[in-house]
């Protein structure tokens, strides 16, 4: 059961569940409708990925239309009043019961850097691992990569081996044109000297 837990993280992810479950009841009423007027509709995913290269509250980040076998599927949360915005990336199968529901196999979640920076950060390990350049924290025992604007969270689920969500903090590529505007194989910018360690005010990207 997902409970509020005061960590951001988790509580995307409790989100992100209960999405799946709704998504699968209008799958399932589309499927009925389907068998009466033709076939259903899939999501358009390009209407998706067109709305959030507009996206200008924070900078997007990314694995581009694939990751390796997994083709990216959905971008939740491309509202002006948004807190994060997930890329899901492959499909699962709901399961449970009554109100079924499924983890997809990467979820990439991005926020502003400073919201909720105090217990991303809390964890010191970012102090000795990077990734292009870039601080790599952990939190809820998922990677976060902190860029100069953003945080970059990466969680995997059913059909991800270990390892995968790290190999994806090494493809992020931009989004949208929110700087630091990166590609998929240039150096990525760190947040200024001090943010992390609350020796200095953040005030970038929120």
């Amino acid at each position: 059961m997902c409970r509020g837990s005061g960590r951001p993280g988790r509580d995307a992810r409790c989100d992100l569940r209960r999405r799946v479950r709704v998504s699968t009841t209008l799958l399932v009423i589309g499927l009925l409708a389907a068998g009466c007027s033709g076939a259903a509709s899939p999501p358009d995913r390009l209407t998706d990925v067109r709305a959030a290269r507009q996206f200008e509250s924070f900078a997007l980040y990314w694995l581009g239309e694939r990751f390796e076998k997994w083709e990216l599927t959905e971008i939740v949360g491309l509202d002006e009043r948004t807190e994060f915005v997930t890329l899901v990336y492959g499909d699962c199968e709901p399961s449970g019961g009554l109100q079924p529901s499924c983890t997809p196999p990467l979820e990439v979640q991005v926020f502003p850097l400073c919201p909720h920076l105090d217990v991303v950060a809390r964890d010191p390990i970012w102090r000795h691992r990077r990734i292009r350049g870039a601080p790599v924290g952990t939190i809820d025992r998922a990677p976060v990569l902190f860029t100069a604007g953003a945080q970059v969270k990466v969680y995997e689920g059913e059909d991800a081996d270990r390892g995968a969500a790290l190999r994806a903090l090494r493809a992020l590529r931009s989004l949208n044109d929110v700087p630091p505007v990166i590609g998929p194989a240039a150096r990525i910018p760190a947040p200024p000297a001090g943010i992390l360690s609350q020796e200095r005010r953040c005030t970038v990207g929120g």
